[in-house]
């Protein structure tokens, strides 16, 4: 056995985050870690990479017990974790990144022309031929993703563990992926998996083992487990429905653009949104869509022939504050940067995105909000000690649902939700795909930008199918398959 990790338990305050958890590795193997958010396995993962300390448990490597004090420790006995956050020097190019810490030459004479060489190698590995010496602020989510992988293969680990690594890449980046992590097991490299997709798991990996509530459930051997199995280890109830569907689509249009461009991103869209209906926007990394979103919230400058929202006639949006003053919020898909501000609590996000409904001019009556907030994190089912826990110790699910709590408590008439589930676990999925139907049912527009197909499919009532910042399709959802969907995405249908 290549790593032991026995009766690990960690304690946080107010929270049994590990309950005597056993994990273990085998040589040469891509083994799958489970769970919820909120199940502990970042927790685990932390305590494997250096980052925490057990409160108790211990860890053997190779036979041999050992204790990790810092990230280093861990890095000098061949761990290397691939954070679901991303954690690059935007400042550096890809290939300083790559070799951030462990740089070829000295101190004083560092040899840029052999890291550029050997950065263009792990990047080749990956199918991604970007010039290393491009900035890493210039790069996209999906491609900066890539260069964090690219940095833990130039590590020479034994160990890689891959926190949400496909997250935000496309599916053939995915695929590039996969076929890496298949020749560095074949080259003797164990691989920890840890993923919300669980058809991604049976294409790549070997055993799996589930965590839920800081416990461990079970572990095995993938083939002993159907998904629906593991589903109801991860979620301790039996689902019956991924895609939940009930809103009522009226006559009323809602939401009209015509010709709307996003300048230098995005050619001319037409599209309406009817009252109660779900409208989809998808495509591959790279298309458009996200700027389109950003565009249509006032973010990027835009021009359009005509755009019309609940019957009134906008001549421009210049802002996201023009655009939340007609009635549309946008969930960004960024919730680090974008959604929150970590240093605060749960009762202080709510009330800082929400000051008209909670503060006056001299004052911010801070019971209100801390109702309120009680409110929405019974609403939404956040997983906090309190309504006063501070955002950046809550797990990356909970943290998605403080982002679409504080957000839709302004009742708009257009909701744009941009990759609104990624990073959340089945669970917390389902309880957003009701939450989404439950929008539209109050009466409002609902559009979704997503990456997942099978999100599409299952939610929306129609779809837009962009190509390199072009509209290639609309779709009726009765027209809908897998096929359609990634053949427009790829640009390979008639009118692409």
């Amino acid at each position: 056995m290549l790593l032991e990790m026995k009766e690990i338990t960690k304690i946080f305050p107010g929270v049994l985050a590990l309950d005597k958890v056993n994990f273990d590795l085998q040589k040469n193997e891509i083994h799958a870690l489970l769970g919820e958010n909120g199940a502990g396995k970042s927790t685990l993962i932390k305590i494997l990479g250096g980052i925490y300390k057990p409160d108790s448990g211990e860890i053997i490597l190779n036979g041999e017990k050992v204790e990790f004090n810092s990230p280093i420790d861990a890095k000098k006995k061949g761990i290397s974790i691939i954070h679901q956050e991303l954690m690059l020097a935007e400042n550096l190019t890809i290939a300083e990144n790559v070799f951030l810490g462990k740089e070829i030459g000295s101190s004083f004479n560092i040899n840029f022309k052999e890291m550029f060489k050997e950065s263009e190698k792990y990047l080749k590995m990956l199918g991604f031929e970007k010039d290393p010496k491009i900035q890493v602020s210039q790069l996209n989510v999906s491609e900066r993703q890539l260069v964090e992988i690219a940095k833990a293969l130039s590590s020479n680990a034994k160990i890689l563990v891959m926190d949400e690594p496909t997250a935000t890449i496309s599916e053939h980046e995915t695929e590039i992926l996969f076929k890496v992590m298949r020749e560095l097991k074949e080259k003797g490299i164990s691989i920890i998996f840890i993923t919300h997709k669980l058809e991604e798991v049976y294409q790549i990996a070997d055993r799996v083992t589930v965590l839920r509530d800081g416990k461990l459930v079970e572990s095995g051997n993938l083939e002993e487990f159907t998904q629906d199995d593991l589903i109801k280890m991860m979620v301790g109830r039996e689902i019956k429905e991924m895609f939940p569907k009930f809103n009522e689509i009226k006559d009323k249009i809602i939401f009209k653009v015509e010709d709307f461009e996003v300048l230098s991103k995005v050619t001319p869209v037409s599209f309406e949104v009817k009252e109660g209906e779900i409208f989809g926007i998808t495509g591959l990394v790279g298309c458009g869509k996200s700027e389109l979103a950003l565009g249509l919230y006032g973010v990027y400058k835009s021009k359009f022939k005509n755009l019309m929202i609940n019957g009134e006639t906008l001549k421009e949006i210049k802002s996201p504050e023009q655009a939340l003053k007609k009635g549309i919020v946008l969930v960004p898909e960024d919730r680090k940067s974008q959604g929150l501000v970590l240093l605060l609590n749960v009762t202080q996000n709510l009330a800082l995105a929400n000051s008209d409904k909670f503060a006056s001019l001299l004052n911010v009556d801070w019971k209100k909000a801390e109702n309120e907030t009680k409110k929405q994190i019974k609403n939404y089912n956040i997983k906090a000690s309190s309504e006063k826990q501070l955002v950046k110790n809550l797990s990356g699910g909970n943290q998605q649902k403080v982002v679409l709590a504080k957000f839709l408590l302004k009742n708009p008439k257009i909701a744009i939700l941009v990759e609104p589930t990624r990073g959340i676990d089945v669970g917390s999925k389902i309880e957003v795909y009701k939450l989404i139907n439950e929008l539209a049912n109050k009466g409002m527009g609902v559009i979704l930008v997503s990456s997942e197909i099978p999100e599409i499919m299952g939610l929306c009532d129609r779809v837009m199918i962009m190509h390199r910042g072009r509209m290639v399709d609309i779709m009726e959802r009765q027209e809908f398959s897998p096929e359609k969907i990634l053949k427009g995405s790829m640009g390979l249908i008639a009118n692409a």
